[in-house]
């Protein structure tokens, strides 16, 4: 998760990338330098609709990308009774992660988080900031301690260092609103970056559910092939371009690679503090010894 103080070190580095391109191609730096990538889509609703798609497909915000303010006023003109924000993205920027949650808690609809593939770092806040959060199987969501790339000091290193603590103390808070338990609770599996599989989420509360299709194909309507709209079969094309784009994660200071690279979560010890029984599956996760201790 990335914010201000850290901007410092990423726009330094956009800076000498443009540099170098306008040595070469000054009329493309130009353009760059005004640049701002979307990593979001909105799905327009049929007139009359229940419900509007919103895709979170990419790293959310960053120093080239739009910010949460004009997704916020995106969001707010939307006025069906449902949204649903589909979420496949490794994070992004902290900041912008909590003013979508929050954009989320204040809109009259109902919003549903819905996990496709990834909800990393700041992905998960958008996340868990839904109404109902829901994990497709197979998706992956991810909570860590906040991160930044810093150049400074070692004055500004300390100063830097105490910030991140405030910063992840209140993402913390922020999951044990959703899931229960304390911010320590929370801070602690931030702190071991944890990585849980659709299953997981919802047994440590991130997630309500894990998604079930309502698919009904008893009453066909004909076929619906060779009398697409144009422009629904384009936007079609590109969400399904996206939702197959691979996220690389080695880039990014994480820990882990991907829940499977990952060590188990401590979900016994979650469900002990709820004052659950541990099931079988869970048992053999190795928390069983905390457990004991605890």
């Amino acid at each position: 998760m990335l914010n201000q103080p850290g901007l410092r070190a990423i726009n330094l580095a956009k800076v000498r990338f443009l540099d170098r391109i306008a040595n070469r191609k000054p009329e493309l730096a130009a353009e760059l330098r005004n640049l701002k990538l979307d990593w979001y889509t909105i799905r327009n609703a049929a007139e009359g609709a229940e419900s509007t798609d919103v895709f979170v497909y990419d790293e959310i915000g960053g120093s080239m990308g739009v910010d949460a303010q004009v997704f916020c006023q995106e969001l707010s003109e939307i006025t069906t009774p449902e949204i649903v924000v589909r979420i496949n993205s490794p994070g992004g920027m902290l900041k912008d992660g909590i003013a979508i949650a929050n954009a989320f808690a204040q809109h009259p609809s109902k919003i549903i988080t819905r996990v496709d593939g990834i909800a990393a770092s700041a992905a998960s806040i958008v996340a868990v900031g839904g109404d109902v959060c829901e994990m497709m199987n197979g998706s992956e969501m991810m909570i860590h301690d906040v991160l930044v790339n810093f150049v400074g000091n070692a004055s500004e290193c300390r100063e830097m260092a105490d910030w991140l603590d405030r910063q992840s103390d209140n993402v913390a808070e922020m999951y044990a609103r959703k899931a229960g338990g304390t911010a320590a609770d929370w801070r602690e599996r931030m702190l071991a970056e944890t990585w849980m599989f659709a299953n997981e989420a919802v047994e440590l509360k991130l997630a309500d559910r894990v998604y079930e299709s309502t698919k009904d194909f008893s009453e066909s309507e004909g076929d619906s092939g060779g009398n697409a709209n144009p422009e629904t079969t384009e936007l079609n094309s590109a969400l399904t371009t996206l939702m197959n784009h691979k996220h690389r994660l080695s880039n990014r200071g994480y820990k882990y690679m991907g829940r499977d690279k990952a060590p188990n979560p401590a979900i016994a010890f979650a469900k002990a503090l709820a004052n659950e029984e541990p099931d079988a599956a869970t048992q053999s996760t190795g928390f069983v010894d905390l457990l004991k201790a605890w």
